[in-house]
């Protein structure tokens, strides 16, 4: 039995994750892309943004393990062998990683700190009046493992916090929750700071677009570290020149990198970090990758597994 191991050259060093990957499982022969041996031999490929149609090549293969929490970087190979489960990864620490960034970005643009930096370069000395975290409110959408991990640190700060989510849902807690594209109009109104951390799929793809971002109340922010192409672009930089939108910090793109000539680059209100906010834990996401391949060999379910209906 061998394991394969596929990262993208943009990422992470592949020779920390076989170093982790194989301490947690030293029953199985764990293999970094393009050494790949034996095909007949591949029976597990853990992979981020792996080259497109090598998948098809492993005939015994059982599973696929996303090393991140999105797993459309696999849904796009058009090559991708059917009927296969595609695991997430749900890791305590990519989650807190995802907690220290939304809180990062709240607190840049909740203290004025972006506005402090534009008065640096021309050098003015002057202090901003100051609100108080429970007159502002964030709106998350998104509430899963770490929709609600954010909006759970974010109430610890003393913010208000509000959801949003395709679905209804039970008790969030002090999270007040929205649902629906019905609600979704009566969520923005409300919000000041956006925090976007939806999956992409065939419902969220495009979904904030001129009509609805202009619902957020006039002076708002953006923190997009879910996915991009769910935020259009061009509409959210038609926005920031109105001034309808004050700033936004982007972490996610529709195409990935960013090309050098796209005009997010230089625009004066849009902070750019190259898709870190949740930077999975080799060490951690060790042993949940191994948890849930023990978990296969025992004839469980791994968890969680992609649903195609729900498009997460």
């Amino acid at each position: 039995m061998a394991l394969l191991i596929s990262v993208s050259e943009f990422w992470e060093d592949e020779k920390v994750w076989h170093q982790w990957v194989q301490s947690e499982l030293p029953e199985i022969d764990v293999r970094v892309y393009p050494d790949v041996g034996n095909e007949n031999e591949i029976e597990y490929a853990v992979v981020w943004k792996h080259p497109h149609g090598i998948l098809k090549r492993y005939p015994n293969l059982k599973a696929i393990l996303s090393l991140g929490a999105g797993v459309d970087h696999i849904l796009s190979d058009p090559d991708l062998p059917k009927d296969l489960p595609i695991v997430r990864l749900v890791d305590v620490k990519l989650t807190h990683e995802m907690c220290f960034h939304a809180l990062h970005w709240v607190l840049h643009f909740h203290s004025d700190h972006y506005l402090y930096m534009k008065q640096q370069l021309d050098r003015k000395w002057q202090q901003q009046s100051s609100i108080q975290p429970e007159d502002r409110t964030v709106g998350i959408m998104g509430l899963g493992n770490i929709g609600r991990g954010i909006g759970e640190s974010l109430i610890d700060q003393g913010f208000k916090v509000l959801g949003w989510g395709a679905n209804q849902k039970s008790s969030l807690g002090d999270i007040k929750y929205f649902f629906g594209k019905v609600q979704l109009s009566d969520f923005l109104v409300k919000t000041n700071i956006l925090i976007n951390v939806l999956p992409f799929s065939k419902d969220t793809k495009n979904m904030l677009r001129k009509d609805e971002l202009k619902f957020l109340p006039r002076g708002s922010f953006i923190i997009n570290m879910g996915r991009g192409g769910i935020i259009n672009e061009a509409d959210l930089l038609s926005l920031l020149d109105e001034n309808h939108i004050t700033a936004a910090a982007l972490d996610v793109f529709e195409q990935e990198p960013l090309p050098t000539n796209n005009p997010l680059w230089s625009h004066p209100s849009v902070y750019i970090t190259p898709h870190i906010a949740g930077q999975s834990n080799p060490k951690s996401s060790a042993k949940t990758i191994a948890e849930n391949i023990r978990r296969i060999e025992d004839g469980k379910m791994p968890f969680p597994i992609y649903n195609i209906t729900k498009g997460y």
